[in-house]
């Protein structure tokens, strides 16, 4: 997907910025799998391929130095959680159709008339959700509310907070798309894959998600299958990092259903349609940082061990055009986790979108794990042949520099195990190691005229 954005849910929020430990153990199955954080000697060759590139932390030289630096970077990464939710409440108040019935934005654009200036119609919906605030009836509602609770942000100060909030993201955005159009004009053809690449490394951790990139990394999947990179039955332990809520994300804006999380399942899907493993023998695991993420897919599992389903909405709007393979990925989405069930009802403001949904079977849901691990900072210990033969980041490294990005590669492959996968959506630093090969890249259209999709890049560890 070209622009990220993948959260919160109740007390799911409480919590994300509490100080992490510097290790701490989690049950795996019959073991224990250790969450710390990278050493010094395991970073020294990340550090040498980038001790010219004057990023912070890049020069660091001897043990303390890294073991004070690689805490203080988590600490800094798990700061702007909030500033995630943030942004998340203003896509509400922009696009959401729960809380009000007056049209939604078309676009974060068209929300201010000038640079720091909201339209009158961005105004009206800012009040929608001060009004909205009282009712209490609607989850998303009420997470606003208790994110606001928590802030302290007093009972007659949330029009003025929601709007100086909104203002803030409209200037935001703005100065990303400049960002892409200076780097799309600059005479360096990779200008812009680097732009892309790093564009929101000092934004706020956004986990809202949509089900579209899935369908990208699930054709990657079908083309390797079919050039024989990939073998049947050769996956049994996936990693997603950063798997997002479905909170209401910024193309579309749904948010007439539940909290929901899409990508656990949809690599399950693609791996199991694709005869690559098979799902009741696939456990997935789920890296995240952010504790509404945690909590929601430790709950989705808790509720698969007690046998009840999971339930995913899939709304799709007719009018945006998607291709027919983009179509058939959302028709036949879930079939062979789950079964069909009644959609809920989508919004008379929401005119034209359809629904379908699915009831994902308990034993899946109950296959799944979730860690609290900055992929940037902290690892897994794993056995030797016991790590992952498929680990995902989509819209997720994008929120990092080029240095941070060149250690989350090199934890990546040590959580690999030899010949392992690894996929993401943004164009990666070429200055790490090599215990990462890059494969290739692959770009999946998602309409007709090819204007929206998504690239996806291939790695893998030799």
């Amino acid at each position: 997907m070209r622009v990220p954005p993948k959260t919160f849910s109740c007390h799911l929020l409480r919590g994300a910025l509490l100080a992490c430990l510097a290790v701490f153990s989690l049950a795996e199955g019959a073991g224990e799998v250790s969450v710390r954080y990278l050493r010094f000697e395991e970073v020294q060759e990340t550090l040498r391929l980038n001790a010219d590139s004057d990023i912070p932390g890049s020069d660091i030289a001897e043990s303390a130095a890294w073991d004070a630096w690689i805490r203080s970077r988590d600490a800094e990464v798990r700061s702007r959680i909030d500033r995630g939710i943030e942004d998340s409440i203003s896509n509400l108040i922009l696009y959401g159709t729960s809380f009000t019935s007056l049209p939604k934005m078309e676009s974060v654009e068209r929300a201010a008339s000038e640079p720091g200036e909201l339209t009158p119609a961005a105004i009206a919906r800012v009040h929608a959700m001060a009004v909205a605030l009282s009712a209490g009836r609607n989850e998303r509602v009420r997470l606003v509310r208790d994110f606001l609770a928590r802030q302290k942000i007093g009972k007659n100060s949330e029009e003025r907070y929601f709007t100086e909030n909104l203002r803030r993201f409209v200037t935001e955005q703005a100065a990303y798309q400049k960002k892409l159009r200076d780097a799309a004009a600059d005479a360096d053809p990779s200008a812009l894959y680097l732009a892309r690449g790093t564009l929101f490394e000092t934004r706020g951790l956004s986990v809202d998600t949509s089900l579209l990139p899935n369908f990208a990394l699930e054709e990657t999947l079908r083309a390797m299958v079919r050039k024989g990179v990939l073998a049947p039955g050769s996956m049994h332990r996936i990693a997603v990092i950063g798997p997002g809520l479905d909170f209401t994300d910024k193309r579309d804006g749904y948010d007439f259903y539940p909290l929901q999380t899409l990508q656990p399942f949809a690599v399950l899907e693609a791996v199991a349609r694709l005869e690559l493993g098979k799902a009741e023998d696939v456990q997935v695991v789920c890296l995240d940082l952010n504790s509404a993420v945690i909590a929601h897919v430790q709950k989705l599992a808790e509720r698969g061990r007690a046998g009840q389903t999971y339930n995913l909405q899939l709304p799709r709007d007719p009018k945006a055009e998607w291709s027919p393979e983009a179509i058939s990925y959302w028709k036949h989405f879930g079939e062979i986790l789950g079964s069909p069930m009644k959609a809920l009802p989508v919004p008379a403001t929401l005119s034209g979108v359809v629904a379908r949904a699915v009831a994902i079977r308990p034993q899946f849901a109950s296959r799944m794990k979730a860690y609290d691990a900055n992929i940037v900072a902290q690892t897994l210990d794993y056995a030797p042949g016991q790590g992952f033969e498929l680990m995902i980041a989509t819209n997720v490294l994008v929120y990092y520099d080029r240095f941070q990005q060149a250690l989350a590669m090199a934890n990546i492959a040590r959580m690999l195990n030899r010949g392992g996968i690894f996929l993401a959506n943004n164009v990666l630093p070429s200055q790490h190691t090599s215990d990462l090969e890059y494969l290739g890249r692959r770009t999946t259209t998602f309409t007709p005229d090819g204007a929206y999709g998504d690239d996806v890049v291939v790695y893998r560890r030799p």
